[in-house]
Formats: structure tokens, C-alpha cells, sequence
């Protein structure tokens, strides 16, 4: 029986030791992201900007031609309307890619001790409260809620809010003890799943960023090809322009505004 003992823990030190991995590439993905958009960011958001803009100018074509076809009048209101609907999902993701770009921008670098004491701390609330690692906590609301904020804390270098979170984690588990190995019975299918995680993550963007931000060839020519791409935009947004010009060639008058 006592041989049984070992082959359990090896299985379950390795199954501790994964989601550890899993979590610190969902990092490094996390942080691989905000340094391109640090780097690309202003680029990526005149290339959306111009998108939207393209996308706006078409449905007003479609709307104007619509209108006409079936011997209508374009009224300015009416129109607006139509846009504001319509636009309204690629207004809200150009915002939020604009809020992503600044939020990158405003990240700070913390120092190697900070890193490290990020990593024990973490390190320590994953043997205590991960849900993968423990269960048996996944159904308690109050714990899952601290748990999510200790995943983003950590994710972001929150050195200050994990600690904070690491006072909250010990109140909260009190109740339920050290929790040492517990029996997984299906421990072998759950370490093949965070092993598929690990190699998806790390076969995706925006890990692969890393890939681009590491070789300055490479930052140049997605520099030079996301400035290619905001011309060709631009220039296609003039020839958008003049099609609305020959539609309002006979007199109608549409007052351009961004919502």
C-alpha cells in the first residue's frame, strides 16, 4: 500500500506545478500583449479608426442609394439615426482599443524583488484557494470572488492588491484549514488538458508577440506594414468620399459627426 503513496503525489506535484505554468503563460501572454500595444498601439488604432470610418461612409452610400432608388428624400436625422445604430458596436470597439492602448502605455515596470515577491505570494494563494488545485471551493461565491481578483492582481503586477488579497484569502479560509494533496480521481485527463492549454497558449497570439517585439527587423516591417495598410484605407475612404459626393450632387447636404 505504501508504494501506492508516491506514484499519487507524483501526479499531483506535477498537476500543481502545470496550472503554475498555465497561469505564468497566461501572464506572459497578458504582458506580451501590452508591450505590443505599447509599441503598435497608436498604429493599430489610426488603422481601426480608418476601418470605422470606411464602414461609415458605406452604409451611407447604401443608405442614400436605398433612399433614392425608391424616389425618397434624405433627411440629415434620419440618417444620423441609422447610423448611430449601425455603427454603435465598431464605435464601442474602437474605444475600448484606444482605452487598451493608453492603459499599456501607463504601465509601469516594477523591480525583480517586487517580480519575485509577486510570484511567492501567488505561488502561495495557488496551494490554497486555485479551484483547480482545490475543488472543493469552486462552488463557495466568496472565495471564487477573491480568487478572480487575485488571478487579475496577479496577471497585472498588482504587488499592493495581492498582498491586500492575501489578508482577505486568509479570513476567508479559516473555516477550511491547510489543505494538503487531495484525491483527484481524474487527475491523468486534467493534466492532459492544461497541457493542451500550455501548447495552445503558447502557439497563439499574443504570446507569439514575443516572437516580433524581440527582433527590431521584425517591430520595423510590422511598423512599415501596418502604414502601408492605414494608406491603402485612407485611400480607399476618398474614393468612398466621392461616390457620397456624386450622390449629394444635387443639392443634399449631410452634416459628418462621429458618435
Amino acid at each position: 500500500m505504501d508504494g501506492l503513496v508516491p506514484e499519487r503525489n507524483s501526479k499531483y506535484v506535477r498537476y500543481e506545478e502545470l496550472i503554475l505554468q498555465r497561469d505564468r503563460l497566461k501572464k506572459e501572454a497578458f504582458e506580451a500583449n501590452q508591450e505590443y500595444l505599447r509599441v503598435f498601439g497608436d498604429r493599430i488604432c489610426r488603422l481601426f479608426a480608418c476601418k470605422v470610418s470606411c464602414i461609415k461612409k458605406k452604409k451611407m452610400i447604401s443608405y442614400c442609394q436605398a433612399v433614392l432608388n425608391h424616389g425618397g428624400k434624405i433627411e440629415q436625422d434620419k440618417l444620423q439615426e441609422y447610423l448611430n445604430k449601425e455603427m454603435a458596436d465598431y464605435q464601442k470597439q474602437l474605444n475600448e482599443l484606444i482605452e487598451a492602448k493608453n492603459a499599456a502605455n501607463k504601465g509601469e515596470l516594477i523591480s525583480e524583488y517586487d517580480m519575485l515577491e509577486i510570484r511567492r505570494l501567488y505561488r502561495s494563494l495557488v496551494k490554497r484557494m486555485h479551484p483547480d488545485r482545490n475543488p472543493q471551493f469552486a462552488e463557495d461565491e466568496d472565495i471564487m470572488a477573491v480568487w478572480n481578483e487575485i488571478a487579475i492582481a496577479y496577471t497585472c503586477n498588482d504587488l499592493k492588491r495581492l498582498r491586500e488579497l492575501e489578508v482577505l484569502a486568509n479570513s476567508l479560509l479559516k473555516g477550511f484549514g491547510e489543505q494538503n494533496d487531495i484525491d483527484i480521481p481524474d487527475i491523468e485527463d486534467r493534466i492532459e488538458e492544461i497541457e493542451a492549454e500550455m501548447d495552445t497558449i503558447r502557439n497563439t497570439d499574443p504570446y507569439l508577440y514575443h516572437e516580433i517585439l524581440k527582433d527590431p527587423v521584425a517591430v520595423r516591417e510590422k511598423e512599415q506594414s501596418l502604414d502601408e495598410e492605414i494608406q491603402e484605407y485612407q485611400e480607399y475612404e476618398q474614393q468612398l468620399e466621392e461616390v457620397l459626393d456624386g450622390i449629394m450632387a444635387e443639392g443634399v447636404k449631410i452634416t459628418w459627426t462621429m458618435n
